[in-house]
């Protein structure tokens, strides 16, 4: 090897050697701040006993039971309803004090044939059709008498009438089609 070569080597070894180091510098730079980004160990296994207690709490819920109750608070509100309806229906028309109720209140000034189809919607009948002509059913806002109606409940045909005394609704008498024949 000549004797000029051997500086020239050095020098491309130390030069190599000094990438080498910057580019190990460097890499522990990226490294830190990796390292940064994603926390501290501490902070993953946080974030996994709060996922593993969520997850065990999950677990207790029962579903099918939730939906039971839901049902049963839709069942009362339905009750509850019928039942508002039907008091403020017994007062004939008298006025009511100003209250949450006005809006419900506003309603009875509505038609007599209006307040069957809302009571009947409120009981969970559909497809409401009135047997007795609207026009008779209108005459009797003022008087007593009976409206002979049919309509469907839970997929059922039924058959019935509505009791009006005073213009308000006193009774309802309904059957199913099938618990008319034995």
């Amino acid at each position: 090897m000549p004797p000029d070569v051997l500086p020239w080597l050095v020098l491309a070894l130390l030069g190599l050697a000094v990438g080498v180091l910057v580019l190990l510098t460097r890499l522990v730079q990226r490294l830190e701040a990796i390292e940064r980004r994603l926390g501290s160990s501490e902070q993953v296994a946080t974030i996994a006993s709060a996922v593993q207690e969520l997850a065990r709490a999950h677990a207790e819920l029962d579903v099918r039971r939730v939906e039971h109750v839901l049902i049963d608070i839709r069942d009362g509100q339905r009750r509850v309803e019928d039942r508002l309806i039907g008091a403020l229906e017994s007062q004939g028309g008298r006025p009511v004090s100003a209250s949450a109720l006005e809006p419900v209140h506003q309603a009875l000034q509505s038609t007599l044939p209006e307040r069957i189809v809302t009571r009947l919607l409120a009981l969970g009948y559909e497809r409401i059709q009135f047997v007795t002509p609207v026009s008779e059913v209108q005459k009797l806002s003022a008087a007593d008498g009976e409206v002979a109606v049919e309509a469907r409940r839970d997929g059922a045909a039924c058959k019935g009438r509505v009791l009006v005394k005073n213009g308000a609704i006193a009774d309802l008498q309904l059957q199913s089609a099938y618990s008319i024949f034995p």
